[in-house]
């Protein structure tokens, strides 16, 4: 019968619960912030891959804002261009929905972005029957790309340094980027005119303004070899001579010609440097792309050890409570058990033999309690003490017999001779 102390053991199983629980506890928050790290890094991988495929539709349609407007504006040779150049735009749209299938709220919104590109379809139309003018076509075009650009995957919020700072270096140079085609087509879609349309050479004047100092930006976040990167692409002879035709075009005040930017010239210059920004802008997605790989490795790596060293804390704490149990609750039940039996049976039998005369010779004390051997230097302190105790009962039981008249009440005084014999022997 299992008679441990029922205090005892309630303490002892307390305290283990307590000691789990918070142990749990600790673990329990630690093994949330490695899944939320891991997640994260998931997530930032997921949504690198999304805005490298939307900057590569981006591209495309600012190439093709750029012939159509041309187009539109007078500058025929650009018709078989166009054809080429809407079928690039079309593959670029469809990877890039291919790439949003199954991806969370971030792809929704890209998708429900990419559905307003649907009305390019009747641009194109307006373009090819002769019906288009530069306005809507350079206004319907960028209206495209602008939401595109203004789409948010987040980024610029994950705690790692390196991808907030490579993600706001691509973000710059996409609005450097936007700056050189919006030049590109302003100047395409007025060059057959002679001259920029409406306020179309202040709005020149600003983009330039504005690609200059993003370009002085970008060399602020950029790694050393994206910066040297960006400084091969400007030093080519196509972007010098670029530079060259857009100079002419600030100190004409407002006119333009062939003779001083002939259109083919103009597109192939500028185009050849947008394409060397777009190779940057490549390397730059792949830092972040890479980069997010490697936080999502490291974070897998990082919660796959977290688990083992959990489960082996576990381990260890159980197996503490097991050896806790086995050297302390297992001997304690045990010796209540011994003392038990000590008490209710050994202890009044010899009592009773000594009363009634019928013991041979002195009983002696009981037996000192047996201790198993895997119990704490505490249960053998326990045990030590209760023999002590015993002893003294026994004693004093005996004594208590002895005194006793014997039960015939006969004779000599108080004590029987039987009694002497057993006053001497314990004396």
């Amino acid at each position: 019968m299992d008679v441990t102390p029922p205090t005892t053991r309630a303490r002892l199983l307390r305290f283990l619960v307590l000691a789990l629980a918070v142990l749990l506890s600790l673990l329990g928050a630690a093994a949330a912030q490695q899944i939320a790290e891991h997640r994260d890094a998931a997530v930032t991988a997921d949504h690198a891959q999304l805005e490298i495929a939307v900057q590569g539709l981006v591209h495309e349609l600012q190439k093709e804002r750029g012939l159509t407007t041309g187009y539109v504006g007078g500058v025929r040779q650009f018709g078989t261009k166009l054809l080429t150049q809407r079928k690039a735009t079309d593959a670029a749209r469809a990877r890039l929905e291919r790439a949003s299938r199954g991806r969370d709220d971030a792809a929704a919104s890209l998708r429900a972005s990419l559905g307003r590109l649907d009305g390019l379809t009747a641009v194109r139309r307006r373009a090819d029957d002769g019906t288009g003018t530069v306005q809507e076509t350079f206004a319907s075009f960028s209206a495209g790309i602008t939401v595109l650009d203004r789409l948010e995957f987040g980024l610029g919020d994950v705690y790692d340094v390196r991808v907030r700072t490579a993600c706001q270096a691509l973000r710059i140079l996409g609005d450097a980027k936007e700056s050189i085609d919006e030049e590109r087509a302003i100047v395409l879609g007025s060059v057959r005119a002679g001259r920029f349309r409406g306020d179309d050479y202040g709005r020149f004047l600003q983009l330039r303004a504005a690609r200059l100092a993003a370009l002085e930006s970008f060399r602020r976040y950029a790694t050393a070899a994206r910066r040297r990167g960006l400084d091969a692409v400007l030093g080519t002879p196509e972007a010098e001579r670029a530079l060259a035709y857009e100079s002419v075009a600030v100190h004409a005040d407002g006119r333009l010609g062939t003779p001083g930017i002939p259109p083919m010239a103009w597109w192939e210059s500028m185009t050849s440097t947008d394409d060397g920004l777009r190779a940057v802008q490549i390397s730059l997605g792949k830092d972040v792309e890479e980069r997010a790989a490697a936080l999502e490795s490291a974070a897998q790596r990082d919660l796959l050890l977290f688990v083992l060293f959990a489960l082996g804390t576990v381990a260890v704490l159980g197996h503490l409570a097991l050896d806790c149990v086995r050297s302390v609750s297992t001997p304690l039940a045990a010796l209540a058990q011994q003392a038990l039996e000590v008490a209710a049976t050994q202890l009044p039998r010899a009592v009773a033999a000594v009363r009634s005369g019928t013991w041979v010779e002195h009983p002696g004390p009981p037996a000192p309690l047996a201790v198993p051997g895997r119990a704490g230097a505490e249960v053998r302190d326990v045990a030590e003490a209760f023999d002590r105790v015993q002893r003294v009962a026994f004693d004093l039981a005996t004594e208590q017999g002895l005194l006793r008249p014997a039960p015939d009440g006969g004779g000599e005084g108080p004590f029987s001779s039987s009694a002497r014999e057993v006053r001497s022997a314990t004396c």
